[in-house]
């Protein structure tokens, strides 16, 4: 990782982490809590124990033989996305530290909910994609097959709606989590037309920047966006504006998110571990690759069509003619530019709800740092 990265790395971990560890805990728990609620008989106790540990080998908190193990759950950035939104909407809407602070712990089992659903679509996307591996550990298909996967992936789906529905036990009134379960639920929805979109668009040579765009604003974006969307609710219940300023920040973040992955994916895949060029050794569709086959010459188009038509991952001088071709229609460039007109939606978006209270600057500095984070790939 180079110096940058590693600075930009430990910016958005100091500005997220007041958050995350609030969160690390009650993930466990809801886990827990949801096996403990379920009825079971002696009989089907010890095999269900299996069925939960696999939940948790995903989570990381076993191994792959079912031992204990201490693996982090992952980066956390949707609940905590939700959280410092929520905090941040309680003080624009006049609450002092304490009450913006009550909202805060009101509102995790929403940010569960979201993590939960989050996950739900990993376990899912994991067994569509064929992937083998997540965080350095082969993926719950892997080890005990597709079957079993799907019905686990389900199961967290389940958890999510009922963690959502635990807001009434922490005194949310329950209109409003009505509107919040049915929000995570569209949500849900468009997540799931977003990876049917991005399936249908592997390997097409048809796909157009604004097809693009709008897939990933299901496959990427809706989440984030539900989750500042909820915080802004439950931080201000009366102030259903300030949630939809939030929202138009978790979806421009969302896109902007994903934009920069791309672009990390083809440039500068090597500082992230992964190999050199990766995206295009794997002929992902990505965002640049699109925008060069919207404006190549039909020689170029006709090479990169043959590259990513033809069968296995591209050859070392496949990947060099590819990446020659995208350098001479400017693909980096073009794809910085989207990327900045989205970071720039959300500042905007994000401004319109700052506020001076010095209560509100962790919650306003950890989103900002997440937009710096982004933004800094686009310069």
């Amino acid at each position: 990782m180079t110096v940058r990265r590693k600075a930009e790395a430990d910016a958005i971990n100091a500005a997220l982490d007041p958050y995350r560890e609030r969160l690390n805990a009650a993930l466990e728990t809801s886990v827990h809590d949801m096996r403990a609620s379920t009825p079971q008989t002696a009989a089907v106790a010890p095999l269900l124990d299996a069925f939960y540990g696999q939940v948790e080998y995903h989570f990381g908190w076993r191994a792959a033989d079912l031992s204990p193990t201490h693996s982090q759950p992952g980066k956390l950035l949707r609940p905590a996305l939700l959280l410092a939104a929520c905090e941040l909407a309680a003080v624009h809407a006049g609450a002092d530290q304490q009450v913006a602070a009550d909202a805060v712990m009101r509102a995790i089992p929403a940010a569960i909910g979201v993590e939960l659903v989050h996950n739900f679509s990993l376990i899912h996307d994991d067994i569509e994609d064929g992937d083998e591996a997540r965080h350095h550990r082969p993926t719950l298909w892997k080890v005990w097959g597709e079957a079993h996967a799907i019905n686990t992936g389900d199961g967290v789906f389940a958890m999510a709606r009922l963690e959502v529905l635990r807001l009434i036990e922490r005194g949310v009134a329950p209109a409003l989590v009505v509107e919040l379960a049915e929000l995570l639920d569209r949500t849900c929805l468009a997540l799931c037309e977003g990876q049917y979109l991005d399936m249908r668009f592997e390997r097409s040579q048809k796909v157009t920047a604004e097809m693009y765009l709008a897939m990933i604003g299901r496959k990427t974006a809706a989440l984030m966006a539900c989750a500042a969307q909820m915080g802004g609710r439950l931080g201000a219940p009366a102030d259903p504006a300030v949630a939809e300023r939030l929202r138009d920040f978790g979806d421009a973040l969302g896109v902007a998110f994903q934009v920069r992955d791309d672009l990390l994916g083809i440039w500068e895949a090597r500082d992230l571990g992964k190999s050199a060029a990766g995206d295009v050794r794997r002929k992902k569709m990505t965002l640049p690759l699109i925008l060069a086959l919207d404006h190549a010459t039909s020689m170029d188009r006709e090479r990169l069509t043959h590259v990513y038509t033809s069968p296995g991952p591209a050859t070392e001088p496949e990947i060099e003619s590819v990446l020659v071709i995208l350098e001479r229609v400017s693909a980096r460039e073009r794809a910085r530019a989207i990327l900045q007109a989205h970071c720039e939606a959300a500042r905007q978006a994000l401004e319109s709800v700052a506020t001076d209270a010095p209560s509100a600057q962790d919650a306003y500095r950890a989103l900002s740092s997440l937009l710096a984070f982004v933004a800094a790939e686009a310069s």
